[in-house]
């Protein structure tokens, strides 16, 4: 918006100087050439006008009162350039051909309704003599004064007008093409920033687990469970890189959906193990305290990534030798699922802030653990998606408590979905608790 009133107000004031400098021209030729015919007083009051209005303009021009109050400009030029027409005297006409100047400038910016409030202050300010001409016979002798002259200008002005109209109808067009090429670059920046930050949960876990794995070659048991956490982690990857893919080819910036009864107590040890190595780099412990049953209408892929996030957040901001708690609370048609850490929680002035897009708290930054500042808000994004919300409900120098709320599976909608052995399950286990 600024540089917009500032490229209105350099266009005004390159516009005065022109009116200005036309005026110094045509004053100092009639001096010149019929000295005794110019009434030096009056064209010294119109020539001030002009330069006042030069003047103001130059002082204001990268300001929005500028704009607003525009169109009194080139008519206060039309009242100065009145002026020293009238001190050249009745038989000259250069100052009254710069008329055109001011009238082609309202024709072009305001239409026609700054053409008929030049003319009309025209008409105004015109000798009474000249006015009377156009009510009898019109002298031959005077005809370019008092017709062509007229003419031209009419003529003039209403192309400048019919310009100024198609070139208001473009930048309005384009203002409307820049602004959705805009949204659609946003757009995607935020798809690739959200993607990218969703990669590097999954990745981070191979490459932990991986190390694992070489190190524990000896132990098959060790070797086949983190192998299986690199498998699922390498499929989230796979599943991510998918929706961007079918992102970028419908338009949109939003990972699609793909709700099913999920298998929540499944998912959320999917995820656990997946953080294990991050965990065991802290020595924290993890402790799992949810139901066997526990079946909510999900897409997994999403919701593995909201779990990710907040598990890694929960392990990443811990004190060594920390804990994290995933806890459940049901009711008839929702759950939600609590993960607790022992962190050193979250300042009161940061509480409200934690979900917003790039926002780091002072710990945060303090820490020595890196972040984008995203994780969270596009935990909560996903969850409100659903139907449900990501809540953070208390911090404190004992440590955070974030809250996640689902719609439970409906009815007769369940499908059988994978476990972690890779069969096939459906809803009905038995309810427990279990450690993690």
């Amino acid at each position: 918006m600024v540089q917009h009133y500032e490229g209105y107000g350099r266009s005004l004031l390159e516009f005065q100087i022109v009116v200005f400098g036309a005026l110094i021209v045509v004053g100092t030729a009639v001096l010149l050439s019929h000295p005794h015919a110019l009434d030096l007083s009056i064209y010294i009051v119109g020539a001030s006008i002009v330069a006042l209005v030069t003047l103001v303009t130059a002082i204001w021009r990268n300001r929005p009162v500028l704009k607003r109050f525009s169109v009194l400009l080139p008519l206060a030029d039309l009242l100065g350039i009145r002026f020293t027409a009238h001190a050249e005297g009745a038989t000259l006409s250069g100052g009254a051909l710069l008329l055109i100047l001011p009238m082609i400038w309202l024709a072009y910016s305001f239409s026609v309704s700054g053409v008929l409030a030049g003319i009309t202050l025209i008409l105004i300010t015109s000798p009474v003599g000249l006015l009377q001409t156009y009510a009898g016979d019109i002298d031959p002798d005077n005809f370019t004064r008092t017709v062509a002259y007229p003419l031209t200008l009419l003529i003039l002005a209403a192309a400048a007008g019919v310009t100024g109209a198609r070139m208001r109808r473009k930048r309005v067009q384009l203002a409307e093409q820049t602004a959705l090429t805009e949204q659609a670059v946003r757009d995607r920046d935020d798809l690739i920033e959200a993607v990218t930050h969703e990669l590097r949960t999954p990745l981070t876990s191979i490459l932990g687990n991986a190390e694992l794995v070489l190190e524990a070659s000896e132990q098959p048991q060790t070797v086949a469970r983190r192998a299986g956490v690199i498998v699922r982690s390498a499929e989230q990857m796979e599943a991510i890189l998918t929706d961007l893919l079918h992102a970028r080819s419908t338009g949109t910036a939003l990972l699609g959906l793909h709700t099913a009864a999920t298998d929540l107590r499944g998912l959320i040890e999917n995820c656990l193990a997946a953080s294990r190595a991050a965990a065991d780099a802290r020595e924290v412990t993890l402790h799992l305290t949810v139901s066997d049953t526990l079946w909510a209408e999900v897409d997994p892929n999403r919701m593995r990534q909201v779990l990710d996030n907040l598990l890694t957040n929960a392990i990443k901001y811990n004190r060594v030798g920390g804990t994290v708690l995933v806890s459940e609370t049901l009711t008839a048609n929702t759950m939600t699922l609590a993960i607790t850490d022992s962190g050193c929680g979250i300042a009161p002035a940061d509480r409200t802030l934690v979900f917003e897009p790039y926002y780091r708290t002072d710990s945060a930054h303090r820490s020595a653990q890196g972040g984008t500042g995203l994780g969270l808000g596009i935990s909560r994004d996903i969850t409100r998606r659903h139907g449900g919300d990501l809540r953070l409900v208390t911090s404190s120098a004992a440590g955070s408590r974030f809250e996640l709320t689902l719609p439970l599976a409906i009815s007769g909608r369940a499908v059988a979905v994978p476990d972690r052995e890779g069969t096939a399950k459906t809803p009905g286990r038995e309810g427990g608790n279990v450690g993690a």
